[in-house]
């Protein structure tokens, strides 16, 4: 929101510089993104009066024009714009004069005629868009004065972001309560005259609310006698400070109470009301309504609309119609102000693509009780400015005012949330100052009545936080809170994660982190069974394609490694670890969360250099990968071949950790691989770990160095091709005894000298006692026992 220094000063004495006042703005919340100061650049520019207007000789599409600017003789100025007239009243800049952007003016001859000067169009004076013609001044500006002045230039213009829960401060009246609060000063908020006339406004209209849930307040005003045309100066120069371009003498009054109580408003053109009334109702399904920017829109029965007795003329809280626009020939306006519910505004907006003045102060929350005020005060200009008779008495529907909001502050309280000591009479004199009722009040705290437009405030917290803005963030101290680690109860399991982090990056992975949103067509393309559908769905989702909570990593991380491929990224080592959700399951009042770790390999592994051949990664490397992150949490998996959705069949397989199953990882399938636009191989898994991270494994103990040495043996297989090499080494742990420290797999052998339908498979078995060195009889025992158990289990041949 613009907010204009000069308009500000109208409602409370302000004696501090405009960079003070931003900064204490800034504190108050009310964050300052610039300030503009719009006369600073323009130097040596007037009031000028046409005086004639004389054909170009050598152009068609110039004229020679002699201007008045308060000199001895006219400056003779050749122009270009198709509105200009003798008697027109203009922005001159004269020899030697600025223009916002340092553009500099002055005498030189346009084809072979002299022009000492410019005639301003607004753009040129850095007052808006509008650049199609010069700028109009009205018929009274004095000529010869400076237009810094004429204008209100001298002005500075400080840009102010408005927070979402403080609608009240996108207007003037809202800053302007904000800084006497802060600097203890009086407000002086306008005072409304209306001079009403004979006629009674029940007889010639009426309000009618259909949907008072949608629109508790609807307040409606007769003028009559209306003269529709331009706005004087004043209220022009407040309106271009807001950067809105003046219409006309009704338009603008709507538009300038909208900014100086962002209250919106509208004006209908009475006689073009249908039975000459207006009903605020839901739209009926279908039903269509050309609105002010000429677009006819299709509306359904959720929107709420303003109808007369036949037909919708405006959106409620977005935009008026068309049909019902005031124009030059009205005589006679209806003027509307009403409070409609945020919610009921926010969805027609966005459903219509409409983002506007009006429904952006809706969407925030308006005041109820400021539709009274705001109607009073444009109808009293109205009748200033345009002449109208204003009807009497209000059009007042207001069947169910709420009731007010009051909340309890203890003081003792407040201190301690605030880490100081306010005095309990300045945190009430600063609620009270900021519009808040004293209703009771004890050495222990207060109880006040919250003002109507404040909805931000509900609780203590929020007075609490009032008292903090107004006595000044920086006079509270700095201190060190009293914290507990709450992160054993909140995040138990955090530690672990960002250790188990920081051990994946130093194998050399890179974390990655996507989206916790997706949707059932993802998880279709991976070809991910139907289990992975059951989602948790989204009930204002972004888009249609992050639709629902993710009920699994493979989605994105594909995605993320087909985006890298995409873009010539061919070497890729990532992994995620992230939640993932499944619905409420029998009372659960929340879905469920699970948490997962997936790693996605492709292209070229390790450092390439030109002394040896580049290596592709492959399932042994995805393996070796997953072994190291589960024996992170020191525990032993087994792998078995296992067959799973997005996964190329023979090229799979599944981790299980004390019988119950991990994950799978497994090579890409080629279907998955183009539904994702690519072709180059990627090696993918993903691993539950929860059950990991539930596991509290022994504290390591210390082990002295062998002081003897190891005994290896080796031990080569003949077995059934089905068999899994993982199994055999499960085994030879699992009866080896004592003295097998360690099984290890070096080959895997299948072709020449092995049956077809065999695999040749040779483990590498240490032996190592902590007390002597071992005999050859003792190893020979334990290689004999593993061995027998390879036959009766595996008919294994020893090769």
């Amino acid at each position: 929101m613009r907010v204009s220094l000069n308009w500000l000063k109208e409602f409370l004495d302000i004696e501090t510089g405009v960079d003070g006042l931003a900064e204490k703005m800034t504190m108050l919340g009310l964050e300052i993104e610039s300030v503009e100061r719009p006369g600073a650049e323009i130097n040596k520019v007037v009031v000028g009066q046409i005086v004639s207007i004389e054909p170009h000789p050598k152009a068609d599409k110039l004229v020679v024009c002699k201007t008045d600017v308060g000199q001895p003789q006219p400056v003779q100025i050749v122009c270009g714009a198709k509105n200009v007239r003798v008697g027109d009243r203009i922005p001159t800049a004269l020899d030697g004069a600025t223009l916002p952007g340092a553009v500099g003016i002055g005498c030189r001859k346009m084809r072979g005629v002299e022009s000492c000067g410019m005639m301003c169009s607004a753009h040129e004076l850095g007052l808006g868009e509008d650049h199609s013609g010069l700028m109009i001044l009205e018929p009274n500006a004095p000529i010869g004065q400076d237009i810094v002045s004429h204008l209100g230039l001298d002005d500075a213009i400080l840009e102010v972001e408005v927070t979402p829960n403080r609608g009240d401060w996108a207007c003037m009246i809202g800053v302007a309560r904000e800084l006497a609060a802060l600097f203890e000063t009086p407000i002086r908020v306008p005072e409304v005259h209306i001079a009403e006339g004979a006629q009674r406004a029940a007889r010639l209209s009426s309000v009618t609310i259909e949907a008072p849930e949608l629109c508790p307040r609807c307040i409606g005003r007769i003028l009559s006698g209306v003269q529709v045309g331009p706005s004087p100066s004043w209220l022009c120069q407040r309106l271009l400070a807001a950067g809105q371009r003046p219409i006309n003498n009704i338009v603008d009054v709507t538009n300038f109470v909208l900014l100086e109580t962002g209250h919106p408003l509208h004006a209908f053109d009475y006689d073009k009301l249908s039975e000459n009334r207006i009903v605020v109702r839901c739209a009926k399904q279908n039903e269509t309504l050309e609105t002010l920017d000429g677009q006819v829109r299709k509306l359904d029965s959720s929107m709420l609309v303003i109808a007369d007795a036949e037909r919708p003329v405006a959106l409620a809280g977005i935009m008026g119609g068309h049909d019902s626009e005031v124009g030059e020939s009205t005589s006679r306006v209806f003027l509307e102000s009403a409070y409609f519910e945020p919610v009921s505004i926010r969805r027609t907006a966005r459903a219509l693509g409409m983002q506007t003045e009006a429904s952006v102060r809706f969407q925030r929350g308006a005041d109820p009780e400021m539709a009274l005020f705001a109607i009073n005060r444009a109808a009293g200009l109205v009748q200033e400015l345009a002449g109208a008779e204003v009807a009497a008495g209000l059009l007042d529907e207001y069947p169910n005012p709420p009731a007010p909001v009051e909340v309890e502050l203890r003081y003792g309280r407040s201190d301690d949330v605030l880490g100081t000591c306010v005095a309990p009479r300045e945190q009430r004199g600063i609620l009270e100052r900021l519009g808040f009722v004293t209703v009771r009040s004890s050495d222990a705290g207060c109880v006040v009545r919250v003002p109507s437009w404040r909805h931000d405030v509900s609780r203590e917290a929020d007075l609490i936080e009032e008292v903090a803005r107004l006595h000044g963030y920086d006079k509270i101290g700095v201190t060190l809170p009293t914290v507990r680690q709450i992160d054993e109860i909140l995040a138990p399991e955090e530690a672990k994660l960002r250790a188990l982090r920081r051990f994946l990056v130093g194998q050399g992975l890179t974390e990655v982190f996507n989206w916790t949103f997706d949707s059932a067509e993802a998880v279709r393309k991976c070809g991910l069974p139907e289990a992975y559908l059951d989602m948790v769905e989204l009930q204002n989702p972004i888009s249609e394609q992050n639709a629902a909570m993710r009920s699994t990593l493979i989605p994105g991380l594909l995605a993320t490694a087909s985006r890298n491929l995409r873009h010539g990224n061919l070497d890729l080592a990532a992994f995620e670890i992230g939640p993932v959700y499944g619905p409420a399951k029998n009372d659960q009042e929340l879905p469920d969360q699970y948490t997962r770790l997936a790693i996605a390999l492709s292209g070229r592994k390790g450092t390439h250099h030109w002394g040896r051949a580049p290596e592709p990664y492959d399932f042994y490397d995805l393996k070796g990968y997953a072994e190291s992150a589960l024996g992170f949490f020191g525990v032993y998996v087994q792998f078995d071949a296992a067959d799973f959705g997005p996964f190329q069949s023979g090229h799979c397989g599944r981790a299980s950790w004390a019988g119950q199953p991990l994950g799978y990882l497994g090579m890409v399938g080629k279907e998955v691989l183009r539904a994702f636009e690519t072709e180059q191989a990627i090696f993918l898994l993903e691993f539950d770990l929860d059950p990991l991270l539930a596991h509290r494994p022994p504290p390591p103990e210390f082990q002295t160095v062998p002081a003897y040495p190891a005994s290896l043996r080796d031990m080569a297989v003949v077995v059934d091709a089905s068999v899994p090499a993982g199994e055999l080494e499960a085994t030879a742990r699992q009866v080896g005894g004592a003295l097998l420290k360690r099984v290890e797999i070096f080959d895997v052998y299948s072709g020449k000298q092995i049956p077809e339908g065999k695999k040749s498979v040779a483990m590498n078995l240490f032996f190592q006692a902590d007390d002597r060195t071992l005999k050859d009889e003792e190893t020979l025992a334990s290689w004999d026992t593993i061995l027998k158990h390879l036959q009766e289990r595996y008919g294994a041949q020893l090769r």
